[in-house]
């Protein structure tokens, strides 16, 4: 049978005729480098020329910066071109690159993107330098195929860079720039006054005051305070860029590049030590710390205050029990065989109890009367030493309060000397400046304040170090732990069979009352020594005024 009755039933050819000649260009490079030798001039100039060539109209040039290309939606003015593209409704014919490597390095993926924008979008992709277009086939999978080579290009790269950039990092080095308060110097920067033959990472006046800021989040301030603290600086932060820095480890001297199997310890000067770090991640998660059993209050009483506090040469805490029938306190060793010690000196005890020996320790850091006149000086120098932050804070207040007096009588001359000034232009501005100067004004009253209760506490610290022993003995059970933790912050170890008492750190102030009277637990006849220019003496803990509120 002939098939000549069936073309009746064959529909015509729809003919297709594309009146869209809008084209979107995109231009980009892979370093700051190549932003300022023409790169992206040239692209820009290439695409103009396709469009005048092909009669298209260019009506949107997205890009025009430089970012890597190793990854697609890492990038910020290609996730905005793909972005722009799925949301326009009258998207553009064809997005045009002057070469297809300048779109994507990323191969599989790259594909992936280009298939969805013909296929879903109806927008093609044009390589201006050859002309390919996808809207032919056979252009299509050439297309394909460098995005897949531009992939192999930058694995190829990694095989020869990786093995080195991996070497530097085990080494203590660092790629790329460093995090906020650091500069960098070495072989690859672009500034050239930082160019030098080895890589060295330092820490720049920023960096000084942001040392400040890792001190304070670690006593416990909020991070809004820190913010406003550093603003009177000098330092202008956001609070997610703070947040950011809390938890990069690099700044307590530790690099964890993706590139590195383990951390590596780095070779330049950490804000924080490490162990501080980790402590305020743990604060940063709500992680409460380990309580201490043996200070657990439950298990100490006013009858037994050195439990746990004090430890064994062995260095196992003593633990501490009562003899019931005879309401007799003892301490003991859980590790040593036979080690305890009786707390109080009774008659029939052979050796003085532990707890008179505690209070004659305290006695030799107590300050006799004719040495507090000069412990008085060297207080003050300890306390001006502590408040050198709070001095920086007053000298950066001053000064912002020149630069507002200096604005204030600039806009008083202009408005004498100048007839053209508006009336309210001036009263707005008067306004302003007056206001920012009552702020700072406050803010450097109330920095005073702080140093002014600093000194006034001078008077109070003397009382306490003259009577720490007697402070100690007639105290409740918090009092006695207080005092403890106070005169030494790291505890106490003593040896059973001398009895001795055996320290490793010494609150300042205590320890240099000792200085000053010429006794400590090691030499009782060692001579009066007086030290008045502060050089050896460090703050330690404990020496915050507000501590020695018994």
């Amino acid at each position: 049978m002939s098939l000549e009755k069936f073309k009746k039933f064959k529909k015509d050819k729809l003919i297709s005729i594309n009146e869209n000649r809008e084209l979107w260009g995109y231009t980009r490079v892979s370093s700051k480098d190549q932003s300022t030798n023409f790169s992206l001039a040239d692209q820009n100039d290439d695409i103009e020329r396709l469009s005048r060539e092909k009669n298209f109209e260019v009506t949107k040039m997205l890009g025009g910066t430089y970012e890597s290309a190793s990854g697609d939606f890492t990038r910020k003015e290609f996730s905005k071109l793909i972005d722009e593209v799925r949301s326009a409704k009258r998207k553009p014919y064809a997005i045009a690159i002057r070469t297809i490597n300048r779109f994507s390095r990323s191969g599989g993926n790259a594909i992936a993107i280009v298939n969805e924008l013909i296929e879903k979008l109806g927008v093609h992709l044009i390589e201006t330098s050859t002309g390919l277009c996808t809207d032919n086939k056979g252009d299509k999978m050439d297309v394909f195929k460098k995005l897949l080579d531009a992939r192999k290009e930058n694995l190829d790269r990694l095989k020869v860079t990786l093995p080195g950039m991996k070497k530097l990092l085990i080494s203590g080095g660092w790629l790329g720039k460093p995090p906020r308060g650091y500069t960098l110097r070495g072989k690859k920067v672009t500034d050239s006054s930082r160019i030098q033959a080895h890589q060295e990472i330092l820490i720049n006046d920023e960096g000084k005051h942001l040392i400040k800021a890792w001190k304070w989040k670690l006593e416990g301030e909020r991070d809004y305070v820190i913010l406003q603290r550093l603003d009177v600086l000098g330092i202008k932060m956001i609070k997610q860029s703070m947040s950011e820095m809390w938890g990069k480890p690099f700044y307590c001297g530790v690099s964890v590049n993706a590139l590195l199997d383990e951390p590596a310890k780095g070779e330049w000067t950490p804000m924080i030590s490490k162990a501080d770090f980790l402590k305020l991640q743990d604060i940063i998660d709500g992680v409460k710390p380990a309580s201490n059993k043996e200070y657990s209050k439950n298990k100490i009483s006013v009858d037994r205050p050195l439990t746990g506090f004090l430890k064994c040469v062995c260095g196992a805490p003593l633990t501490s029990y009562e003899v019931k029938a005879k309401s007799l306190h003892y301490y003991k060793c859980q590790k040593c065989k036979d080690v305890s010690f009786n707390a109080v000196t009774t008659k029939k005890s052979i050796n003085e109890g532990i707890h008179a020996l505690f209070e004659n320790l305290l006695l030799r850091y107590a300050i006799k009367e004719i040495y507090i006149v000069p412990l008085k000086f060297q207080l003050d120098i300890i306390f001006d030493d502590m408040n050198r932050e709070g001095l920086d804070e007053v000298a950066a207040l001053e000064k912002q309060i020149t630069a507002v007096r200096i604005k204030q009588q600039r806009l008083e001359s202009l408005y004498i000397e100048n007839p053209d000034f508006e009336h309210e232009v001036y009263n707005r501005r008067k306004k302003e400046y007056k206001e920012e100067f009552s702020g700072v004004t406050n803010q450097l009253e109330i920095a005073s304040r702080k140093i002014s209760n600093h000194k006034n506490h001078i008077d109070s610290v003397l009382k306490t170090v003259h009577n720490i022993s007697k402070i100690w003995a007639s105290g409740d059970i918090d009092n006695k732990l207080r005092v403890q933790k106070l005169v030494f912050p790291e505890g106490l170890s003593i040896e059973p069979k001398s009895r001795r008492y055996l320290t490793t750190k010494v609150n300042s102030v205590f320890s240099l009352a000792s200085v000053f009277t010429g006794v400590d637990e090691f030499d009782k006849n060692k001579k009066p020594t007086s030290i008045t220019d502060g050089s050896c003496i460090v703050a330690g803990t404990g020496l915050e005024p507000v501590t020695f509120g018994l």
